[in-house]
């Protein structure tokens, strides 16, 4: 799975990075060329713009000084077509949208116009300045109007006025935005939108926001930039330019799908390798992993047959061969400690044999003396030299049955028993101490049931509680205990003697080493090996204030305890 994550990684994360990449270039590029765009359409609308409405004033400045309108319009004969035809061909000739007469006092006299819904009212005619062209808002209009006022003069006074101009609808916009690509967005000076060649419905959700930026809706997503048409005076008209970055968008989602099938084509590649690396490098891992187990549990016996990569194969061959030494050195390592031990039993045999030697040759030597010169006394001494004699062979005879004991403990016989039982057997045993209160047996709670030698397991106790009676010197107490643990079965003897030194302690149970004056220093030696043959663990450890505990750890097995 590792193998498996790591190669998918290696296939995705390139590909996710170059597509982060990619995507980001595309738009940053999308975003220059946009944002050009935008400013050249957007700077060339403005310029025509305000120079339209330079023409459109300047066209009003010089129809209001031609004679025959003013003719016309002073004269205006009831009934006559003259001034509407004459109005109506130069709305033409001068390109504007619409013309209007007003009178000195601002009412309108008459009206052509190529699409109006209705006739400019006073109001909207007097707030127009003299010869100078505004964007405003006309009621009667359908939107914005590109509109200047120029006065009608005779005589040095003013007769009337004319205005004209251009309509700023969807039609102009669409004829200003043709020509560089762009969508366009009129607002007036309150940001009510005047006109737009999008849809209404598009056009009123997208904010406002002056500068440039990035707007969506319902799907379309445009690069926008908004600049003020300068013309006339504060509030000014806004016009939003807007690109369309549907090419990006869809180039962005063609990588990413592109980047999506080469990520699963990397996958498909990345599994099939994984899992055939895993076959050569992975398992060939686990199998040495579990030899190097069998090794460190003292399985040697059995080689390792392994084929994989080059270098897996020159660690196998490494650890077979380390296999092979380990079987030699603990081939010579048990020669070694079995001669080292005879040597050392022989010696300890031959120390313990020889200190009853020497009182018995001292009184044989010291009766032979006696009957030699008949000393009268001779009755005494002869008794008193047949009791060292005896006391000394039974000395002996004592000594070389732990030897023997030693040397023949069988294999334990494991049988299911409770604690209960040996407890009450060391009980009746050591009847008398306990009575005297110098052994206290302590049950546990509940009854633990193990599988074990019950005879050998009693002999390692009664060991223990000899030694620790011997160490009271007859002042003091031993405690045994039993209690379930989370190891095992725990046992344990304490005793509140003068306990023992670190040294001692570190050799208590080597064969030979004995704390006593009269002893073989195997009693301690037997019990481990019986806590030994029964795969548990026997320890030492100073209590805390006088005395010292040995403490049994035996496992309890599929027996448990109830």
């Amino acid at each position: 799975l590792r193998l498996m994550l790591a190669f998918s990684l290696l296939a995705i994360i390139p590909l996710a990075i170059v597509m982060l990449v990619l995507t980001g270039r595309i738009e940053s590029m999308v975003r220059v060329q946009a944002g050009e765009r935008l400013g050249s359409a957007l700077g060339g609308i403005q310029a025509q713009v305000a120079e339209d409405g330079r023409q459109i004033a300047q066209k009003l400045e010089i129809l209001g000084r031609d004679p025959q309108l003013k003719r016309l319009y002073l004269l205006r004969p009831a009934g006559s077509r003259d001034l509407a035809e004459f109005l109506a061909e130069r709305r033409i000739l001068l390109g504007l949208d619409f013309l209007t007469l007003a009178d000195s006092s601002g009412a309108v006299v008459l009206t052509v116009f190529s699409q109006l819904a209705g006739a400019p009212d006073r109001a909207a005619s007097d707030a127009i300045p003299w010869n100078t062209p505004v964007i405003r808002k006309v009621d009667a209009l359908d939107g914005l109007t590109l509109i200047a006022r120029s006065p009608i003069r005779y005589q040095s006074q003013t007769v009337g006025s004319v205005h004209g101009g251009l309509l700023f609808d969807a039609v102009f916009l669409h004829r200003l935005g043709n020509a560089s690509g762009v969508e366009l967005i009129l607002r007036d000076g309150m940001g009510k939108i005047g006109a737009t060649t999008l849809p209404e419905s598009v056009a009123a959700v997208l904010p406002a926001a002056a500068g440039t930026g990035r707007s969506g809706t319902r799907g379309r997503e445009y690069l926008t930039r908004s600049v003020p048409l300068e013309v006339g005076s504060p509030p000014y008209a806004t016009l939003m330019g807007l690109a369309s970055t549907a090419a990006a968008d869809r180039a962005i989602a063609s990588l990413q799908l592109a980047s999506l099938l080469l990520g699963l084509l990397g996958l498909g590649i990345a599994i099939p390798l994984a899992i055939l690396w895993s076959s050569q490098i992975s398992r060939p891992v686990e199998r040495l992993a579990a030899f190097s187990d069998k090794l460190a549990k003292g399985e040697w016996e059995e080689p390792i047959t392994l084929h994989s990569v080059r270098e897996l194969q020159t660690l196998v061959l490494a650890l077979d061969r380390m296999r092979l030494d380990l079987q030699s050195y603990r081939d010579k390592l048990v020669t070694s400690e079995r001669q080292a031990a005879w040597s050392q039993m022989a010696r300890k045999v031959a120390h313990e044999v020889k200190n009853p030697l020497t009182p018995i040759a001292i009184s044989i030597a010291d009766l032979k003396r006696s009957y030699d010169l008949k000393r009268p006394d001779f009755p005494e001494i002869l008794d008193q030299a047949v009791r060292t004699v005896g006391e000394e062979v039974e000395t002996l005879r004592h000594l070389l049955q732990e030897f023997s004991d030693f040397a023949r403990i069988p294999p334990p016989e494991m049988k299911p028993c409770t604690v209960t039982s040996i407890l009450n057997d060391l009980e009746a045993l050591y009847g008398h101490e306990v009575s005297a209160g110098r052994l206290t047996v302590t049950r546990p709670a509940r009854e633990i049931t193990f599988a074990a030698d019950q005879g050998q397991i009693k002999q390692a106790l009664i060991n223990l509680i000899k030694n620790s009676l011997e160490a009271l010197n007859g002042n003091g107490r031993v405690t045994v205990s039993a209690r379930a643990a989370a190891e095992g079965l725990e046992i344990s003897v304490s005793d509140s003697g003068p306990g023992l030194s670190q040294e001692q302690r570190e050799h208590l149970f080597e064969p030979g080493f004995t704390t006593k004056a009269q002893g073989s220093g195997l009693g301690l030696t037997i019990v481990e090996r019986i806590v030994n043959d029964h795969q548990g663990a026997v320890t030492v450890e100073p209590n805390a204030d006088r005395g010292t505990t040995f403490r049994i750890r035996l496992p309890l097995g599929q027996e448990g305890s109830r």
